[in-house]
């Protein structure tokens, strides 16, 4: 795959791409970025998703002294009773069976151990080829219905102009993703359904859809706009990763981009070297 890559460096994609006003319109046409030619990897993805959500996770597991905060010991054979181990000396607990796991304050059976190795590796270069996939895979709309996203007959990728990111207020975002056909997108985005499981009564009681990722070069307000939308999120480009574009490991979200911040991404194939 990085020989692919290398040679799309020297090409030049014919494919053009509108770039639409805040009223849907179309204004002009740039050209296709190179990464939007780069192989398809659903593999790559989801590995680089599960090794970025298990670097988030912090090790858990019993004390090492669980479970053996008295001294015992075995009274052995021919008392009529059990062979576990009992507390020594005086007290309310006396002879009560401890340290077994069968016994009342006894330890854990097969507890978590925190020195337990939770955290997946990935290779740097397979980080980035996933990110550079999954970018290139936003561009095919077949993909993007397959998660769900109503994209109706919308030609991807979109691309707004950077009056975008300087729209401050979530009813006027709102009225312009609608305005270029995502009304639809937003109404099943909008629903909120009450989890199955003990998940609802762990401070997650309500899911919802994932929605578009708007993806701009710099925030002027937008981020918070996007905030406000369910659904709906705002990124800067410096700040994306597999996290945004695949959540739960499913390629590939649906994204819209400001001008300037789809013109910037092919200096990430600069990190490829």
């Amino acid at each position: 795959m990085l020989s692919t890559i290398e040679l799309l460096k020297n090409e030049t994609p014919k494919k053009k791409i509108n770039v639409l006003d805040l009223e849907g319109k179309k204004i002009k046409t740039i050209p296709l970025p190179k990464i939007f030619l780069i192989p398809y990897r659903p593999d790559l993805v989801k590995r680089a998703f599960l090794f970025m959500q298990t670097s988030k996770f912090q090790p858990k597991g019993a004390s090492k002294l669980s479970g053996h905060k008295y001294s015992v010991e075995s009274f052995g054979a021919g008392y009529g009773m059990a062979r576990v181990a009992r507390i020594k000396g005086g007290g309310v607990k006396r002879m009560s069976a401890a340290f077994v796991p069968s016994a009342v304050g006894g330890r854990p059976t097969h507890p978590p151990k925190p020195e337990k190795k939770i955290k997946k590796k990935l290779n740097k270069m397979e980080k980035i080829l996933a990110l550079l996939s999954a970018i290139s895979m936003s561009g095919n709309p077949e993909i993007v219905s397959k998660r769900g996203h109503k994209i109706g007959k919308l030609k991807l990728p979109i691309v707004l102009t950077d009056e975008i990111q300087s729209i401050k207020k979530s009813s006027e975002l709102k009225k312009i993703l609608e305005k270029i056909g995502l009304k639809e997108e937003l109404e099943r985005c909008s629903k909120k359904n009450i989890r199955a499981g003990k998940g609802k009564r762990r401070g997650r009681r309500y899911k919802r859809r994932v929605g578009p990722l708007i993806i701009v070069s710099k925030d002027d307000g937008i981020i918070k706009a996007a905030s406000n939308i369910p659904g709906l999120e705002a990124i800067t480009l410096d700040e994306l990763n597999i996290l945004h574009l695949a959540p739960g490991a499913h390629p590939i979200r649906l994204i819209i981009w400001s001008e300037s911040a789809i013109s910037n991404i092919d200096k990430m194939l600069e990190k490829l070297k």
